[in-house]
């Protein structure tokens, strides 16, 4: 779906990835005009308007002077996973771009973020309104970029992901298939949405004239990481696969209801869907 069935929207992408690249060729393909911004724009694919911008240089984000837009994208992604990679990947360019904004107009912003603000719940559930605690550096790096969009002027949706998957090859699929998936105990509960699910959800807020400040978006159901990985094993015909020891992580059960009210109707809306669909791309000739 278009952001508008009238007028071509100008939506600018900033630090656009896989992700961001989905979101702006499907804007282009409906008629709106999507910028492109990343450090290297080499790789993104023909036609594509794009713009060579560092997010972290303050010198190279004022470039976007010149190039106005109705909805900035902002989807970051660290450059190292230690807490100075997240503060490069996730606060510099938030503050970047609100000094650049200092001086204009309320800007409509949709920025994606992670349900790792979090932290560990237990395995209850977690919605929009459930206390942040983040548990690490990076996750407290997460929080305080958040909430300086919060506390700005502008018109900011938060996109809280939870685990992201969708993409081939998957390093989860491959340990599967050499006959390890983890253990039963001590019982984790983990959260995903397919990647292709992130993409029209964020097209899905384009649409809308008043999104919510926060989105948790992940699929229809948490589910124990076990269960999970020994599913995709029989669908990977893995007989008597190995049991290791769960991966160290939060387990929390993500809430989607605020998603589903916003209208948006997911194609993925479990693992059993997302992966099934992966497994029979896998199989295609």
């Amino acid at each position: 779906m278009s952001p508008s069935e009238k007028n071509p929207v100008r939506v600018n992408l900033l630090a656009c990835g896989d992700i961001g690249t989905a979101v702006a060729l499907k804007l282009k393909a409906h008629g709106d005009q999507p910028l492109a911004l990343r450090r290297n724009v080499a790789t993104l694919p023909p036609g594509l308007a794009a713009l060579a911008v560092d997010y972290t240089d303050p010198a190279s984000l004022a470039r976007l002077a010149d190039h106005p837009a109705d909805i900035t994208l902002l989807t970051p992604t660290p450059p190292a996973r230690d807490v100075d990679g997240y503060r490069q990947g996730y606060l510099r360019p938030v503050e970047n771009l609100l000094a650049q904004w200092q001086s204009l107009p309320p800007q409509q912003l949709i920025y994606v973020s992670s349900t790792r603000v979090y932290g560990d719940a237990g395995g209850d559930w977690v919605d929009e309104n459930s206390s942040l605690a983040p548990a690490d550096g990076q996750a407290e790096i997460l929080v305080a970029a958040e909430q300086r969009l919060l506390e700005s002027h502008h018109q900011v949706s938060i996109v809280r992901f939870s685990g992201i998957y969708g993409r081939s090859p998957s390093r989860l699929l491959q340990r599967i298939a050499r006959g390890q998936i983890v253990s039963a105990e001590p019982p984790h509960y983990s959260n995903r949405i397919h990647r292709d699910d992130c993409v029209d959800f964020l097209l899905h807020l384009m649409t809308l004239a008043a999104p919510e400040p926060v989105y948790l978006a992940t699929d229809d159901l948490p589910v124990l990481s076990h269960d999970v990985e020994r599913w995709l094993a029989e669908q990977l015909g893995v007989d008597n696969p190995q049991e290791t020891t769960a991966p160290p992580g939060a387990s929390r059960r993500c809430r989607n209801r605020r998603m589903q009210e916003s209208g948006y109707a997911l194609r993925y809306p479990d693992y059993r869907a997302g992966y099934g669909a992966m497994l029979d791309g896998l199989k295609a000739p």
